[in-house]
């Protein structure tokens, strides 16, 4: 049976989210615990990435990439992105005083990525690749526990009210020039 690639450059919207200190975090904890917490922080990511209508492209170690494409969800990609932001953002924000949850951050972008099928024979993904989604990465990987990182492009697109929001310049890896983003302070209720 052959196999063949496809995929295509198309728009789309993507979620990162990514845990602070993890290795500190294991090295307090026998395998199995930290094994179930990663899985307890997979569980809410997945949970609110379909809520929203997204697909999980991969969880690697201690991340996890969402995305948001127009042939599932239509145009409101960004809009549904954001709200899967908001909403993670402010499970993990919640869970930081109770010690029952990883501190993690979120980041949030929108822009164009190959979405499809990559790999050979022996071992095939589907997978989004491009700058937009090592940006969406970077962001993620920038906010601190319960934080949400908003790239400018996502906050036009999905028309997001930017009041309370603090505008931020980030240096992500990879970029020459500062990266402009916007920041939502975690909302953490005290235990």
């Amino acid at each position: 049976m052959e196999k063949h690639h496809g995929g295509a450059e198309i728009p789309v919207s993507l979620l990162f989210a990514d845990v602070r200190g993890s290795t500190v975090l294991a090295e307090g904890m026998s395998p199995v615990e930290f094994s179930r917490a990663l899985d307890r922080f997979y569980g809410m990511v997945t949970t609110v990435t379909d809520q929203e209508h997204g697909v999980i492209d991969h969880l690697a170690g201690d991340g996890v990439m969402a995305m948001w494409i127009p042939g599932f969800v239509g145009q409101s990609h960004p809009h549904r992105c954001v709200a899967a932001g908001y909403r993670l953002a402010n499970l993990l924000g919640a869970e930081i005083p109770s010690g029952s949850g990883f501190p993690a951050g979120v980041g949030v972008h929108t822009g164009v990525a190959y979405v499809g099928v990559v790999g050979d024979a022996g071992a095939l993904d589907f997978t989004v690749l491009g700058d937009a989604a090592n940006t969406v990465a970077r962001l993620g990987s920038s906010a601190a526990g319960g934080e949400l990182i908003l790239s400018d492009a996502i906050i036009r697109a999905a028309e997001v009210d930017t009041s309370d929001l603090k505008l931020r310049h980030l240096e992500l890896k990879g970029k020459a020039e500062p990266f402009a983003a916007w920041v939502r302070v975690p909302m953490i209720r005290a235990g």
